[in-house]
């Protein structure tokens, strides 16, 4: 899966987002005036962000918070984070196996 594959969806508090199920997990995607992203405004399409909010959690009903698990930040949410490096988040997620924990 690719960046240009997620589904971006209008906010209903502006800008755009987008939650993606891939390998048991939901990859988060945010931008928008209230969020972690550039610019941190709310524009016109998705297209226009520099750099997005992410979040990663447990698709299983238990909402277990995995950021951490496949990014190099020790908090729930990431911010600022460009097309290419969430790429390479969403492979991390591809191929994580559960005896990695």
């Amino acid at each position: 899966m690719k960046f240009t594959d997620l589904k971006f969806e209008p906010s209903q508090l502006g800008g755009f987002g987008t939650h993606t199920e891939i390998n048991g997990h939901i990859l988060s995607v945010q931008c928008g005036q209230r969020n972690y992203c550039e610019p941190r405004e709310d524009l016109s399409s998705p297209e226009d962000y520099e750099s997005f909010e992410i979040a990663i959690w447990e698709a299983a009903g238990n909402r277990v918070w995995c950021t951490q698990r496949f990014t190099d930040t020790d908090d729930d949410v990431l911010g600022w984070v460009s097309r290419e490096k969430i790429e390479a988040i969403i492979e991390k997620i591809e191929n994580y196996k559960e005896d990695e924990k």
